[in-house]
């Protein structure tokens, strides 16, 4: 009989960290939880510790190292990333790319035999020299404009830090498109909500989406099998935006990109929109990640298409509260 895995996870109030507590705290194959956060897990039962750390702290590396070893944990699950741009743009830099030094060195220590990374296609920016489809070879060129998507690309040059350093490490980072559906929030589900949506005039990008179901399972299926290297985790098929907006009985509020770029960033500084005008580049330009890895060497395929995933989430909106809160999430 194959032994129980210990289990370890960053970002307990994320949507993947209250999501993996919650499926791992009813899964024979897990015997034990260890959530790391500033608060307590709201799905926690029987199974889960909960270790106070904050990422911002110099010693988490250390605190954190401590618990791996006590508590002999075999896989680490780092899910402590911002579901939206932050205003405070140096908290959020010593939070996701110092944190992460943090996250990485603990697992060193602890000589960990796994870390698994929820990461996002926003790692190869969107551009207008992007292939019709980036591959998980493709450099991770983020947008320079966004200290938000920068910090992101610091995550994954961690993980690879990690894996240079300790090569005895597994090390996987799940690169999951613009996720969408009842329960997550993101920047992007927050832009889709309002009846008016932004776009950038003259600019039709394809979309591509993955429904949050589909995104815990490849994520779960990351945990408890070894899978080392980096996945693009998408939906089958692209939309043209002007279609997601049809979808979703939406109204473009189509700018001009010179106007648009500062108008977003006066917006943003002023704390009336959720992303500063970098993000325009997402509405702009194509930033479609290739599923071939996942599906023929993960052997993993999304029951929801990008489309039926997008369907899904519009669905929902009719339920969902107008206001969404913020949260830590990918």
């Amino acid at each position: 009989m194959q032994p129980r895995l210990r289990i370890a996870l960053t970002g307990c109030r994320t949507f993947f960290g209250d999501a993996l507590i919650r499926s791992l705290e009813d899964d024979p194959r897990c015997e034990h939880i260890v959530a790391f956060d500033i608060r307590p897990p709201l799905s926690a039962r029987t199974k889960t510790r909960f270790t106070r750390v904050d990422l911002t702290d110099p010693s988490a590396d250390e605190q954190m190292a401590k618990v791996l070893i006590a508590e002999q944990v075999d896989v680490l699950v780092h899910t402590a990333l911002l579901a939206y741009p932050s205003h405070s743009s140096s908290w959020a830099h010593e939070l996701e790319a110092i944190g992460s030094l943090y996250v990485m060195n603990a697992a060193a220590s602890a000589k960990l035999r796994k870390v698994v990374l929820t990461s996002s296609t926003a790692v190869y920016g969107a551009h207008a020299s992007n292939p019709a489809f980036l591959s998980e070879e493709h450099p991770l060129l983020g947008i320079k404009a966004s200290r938000w998507v920068m910090d992101r690309v610091a995550v994954e040059k961690e993980l690879a830090r990690l894996k240079r350093d300790c090569p005895q490490i597994i090390t996987t980072s799940l690169r999951f498109c613009m996720t969408v559906g009842p329960t997550i929030r993101n920047f992007y589900t927050k832009l889709l909500t309002p009846q008016f949506v932004p776009a950038v005039l003259g600019y039709d990008p394809l979309m591509q989406y993955l429904h949050e179901d589909d995104a815990l399972a490849a994520l779960l299926k990351a945990v408890h099998e070894d899978h080392p290297g980096a996945y693009n985790i998408v939906g089958s098929g692209t939309l043209y935006y002007a279609d997601v907006i049809g979808l979703g009985g939406k109204v473009a509020l189509p700018v001009p990109h010179f106007f648009g770029y500062p108008a977003a960033n006066a917006l943003f500084n002023l704390q009336l929109s959720v992303v500063p005008g970098s993000f325009l580049n997402f509405f702009r330009f194509s930033w479609v990640a290739d599923g071939a890895k996942m599906r023929n060497k993960m052997g993993f395929s999304p029951q929801f298409t990008s489309r039926g995933a997008l369907m899904a989430f519009f669905d929902s909106l009719q339920s969902r509260p107008v206001s969404l809160s913020s949260e830590v999430a990918p």
